[in-house]
């Protein structure tokens, strides 16, 4: 029966897949005799042929006993293999997605898209080791894979290099461990079947990709690291008298005295506001009219008068410039106007004002929104749970999770939090302490560690300069 088909089973290869081509025409390949069954079936065969004892199936290299497939082995290569690249996906995707939406610089959203794109590659080489451990469909599928395992390797062991800086146990590090231990294997076990004898100049497909990897690298390390080390950021902040004013009722002994404050942001760099204060002091000296030498030299006030006793110095106004949380864009400028009232016999011989403010670099980091949030030492479940400060008195406080710019840094780091503290009681306080803000890691108490790490994010802590007008000339002033 000439119109009979014919089948032909070829001997296994080194994997034990059997080619089976019907009529001359290959038809697929079996691991074994159930899957040569299905395949003689689909191309026309009846089911209940026995596939042993027809003379329509011809035997090359062994007969139907021979399946040398070990699908254990093999099936469990795959879900390794396929799994691990999966979980390589979802690492640099939860890397990358940050940084492309969030990053404040241009380089950090590239970054943050090659770690997507990489990503993505991860999928395809997960597809690739599934073709390559199964059928091979695909004749570079194990060249796709090699690649994917190695991408896993070199971002896993750079992971490591971020996390030995610190050393710090949380448990977002147990992904990266257990992906680099598993990127090893993986290496290894891709390599065994050396895919890339399937490329046709292998030699210089790895030579172009090394030399684009390192061209790549260094373009980011110096977008991405040193250009916003080196870009500058300079604030001008002034505070300054204006002209008093005095009360129109005539027996009202308050006088007005106007101050401003100005700060601009005078660099190239635009930075959050974690805390500000600015203060007025009331300056008073004992009169010494007979005094024939410098007397209080020994007390190292810095300042001695002949015939004036050592300034003291008494609180008469303070306040935040701007609430925590907020921010300065380059070039813009912040301008306060505030009003000091003293009585016009207060006890002072001038009037002293001052500002101090600490910032961030915004392209160095962020706070969440959390930050904005004043809580107040009356709210002692709000405030206790965030500082144990007992010897503080009355506190305002900020707190907020700090985001480095980089994602690499949050992945390889604990999670650090930045709280701005603000005195409200200067007798539990130093008086000339009006405000602090702490960079560190939550402790297991809830609370924000002591152990302060401002170095990290090159915190900006400036000063105005000190403007003084005597109480005399403001008296002189008064209209």
């Amino acid at each position: 029966m000439s119109h009979e088909k014919r089948a032909v089973v070829d001997p296994p290869d080194s994997r034990g897949l059997r080619e089976v081509r019907v009529d001359g025409v290959t038809v697929g390949r079996a691991w074994s005799l159930r899957e040569l069954r299905r395949l003689l079936t689909r191309s026309g065969f009846p089911k209940e042929t026995e596939l042993a004892v027809t003379p329509a199936v011809f035997w090359h290299g062994g007969g139907p006993d021979i399946w040398p497939d070990r699908p254990l082995r093999r099936r469990a290569t795959l879900v390794l293999l396929v799994s691990g690249l999966l979980g390589s996906v979802a690492l640099l995707v939860d890397i990358g997605l940050p940084d492309l939406f969030e990053a404040l610089t241009f380089a950090g959203r590239v970054m943050g898209c090659m770690f997507v794109v990489g990503g993505f590659l991860q999928a395809v080489a997960a597809a690739a080791a599934f073709d390559h451990w199964s059928k091979r469909v695909f004749k570079y599928s194990g060249a796709v894979a090699l690649a994917g395992v190695i991408i896993a390797l070199l971002v896993c062991s750079l992971l490591l290099a971020l996390w030995l800086q610190e050393k710090e146990y949380f448990p977002y590090c147990l992904s990266y461990f257990s992906l680099w231990v598993w990127a090893l294997w993986a290496t290894w076990r891709v390599c065994q079947e050396k895919p890339w004898q399937e490329l046709p100049h292998p030699r210089r497909f790895a030579l172009g990709v090394t030399v684009s990897s390192v061209v790549a690298a260094t373009n980011l390390a110096y977008s991405g690291l040193y250009q916003p080390s080196t870009a500058l950021a300079t604030m001008r902040y002034e505070v300054a008298f204006g002209t008093p004013y005095a009360s129109p009722q005539a027996d009202n002994p308050i006088m007005y005295v106007p101050m401003t404050v100005t700060l601009e942001n005078t660099g190239t760099v635009p930075f959050w506001i974690l805390g500000s204060a600015v203060s007025v002091y009331g300056t008073r000296s004992a009169p010494r009219p007979n005094a024939s030498s410098i007397q209080d030299w020994r007390e190292g006030e810095g300042e001695n008068q002949l015939y004036a006793g050592s300034p003291t110095y008494t609180v008469v106004y303070r306040g935040p410039l701007e609430d925590p949380g907020g921010w300065l864009e380059q070039g813009e400028k912040i301008v306060n106007q505030r009003v000091i009232q003293p009585p016009r016999n207060a006890p002072f011989d001038s009037l002293q004002a001052s500002g101090h403010l600490i910032a961030m670099r915004k392209d160095h980091g962020s706070v969440d929104s959390e930050f904005v949030t004043n809580h107040w030492s009356r709210e002692p479940d709000k405030v206790t749970r965030r500082v144990a400060c007992a010897e503080c008195g009355d506190i305002g406080i900020n707190v907020g999770r700090l985001h480095y710019n980089n994602n690499l840094v949050n992945v390889t780091r604990k999670p650090r939090y930045v709280l701005s503290i603000r005195y409200m009681n200067q007798a539990a306080a130093d008086a000339d302490e009006d405000f602090g803000v702490v960079v560190a890691p939550m402790e297991k108490s809830h609370n924000v560690s002591p152990n302060d790490e401002p170095e990290r994010l090159g915190l900006v802590d400036i000063g105005t300069t000190v403007a003084t007008v005597s109480f005399a000339q403001l008296l002189k002033q008064l209209r």
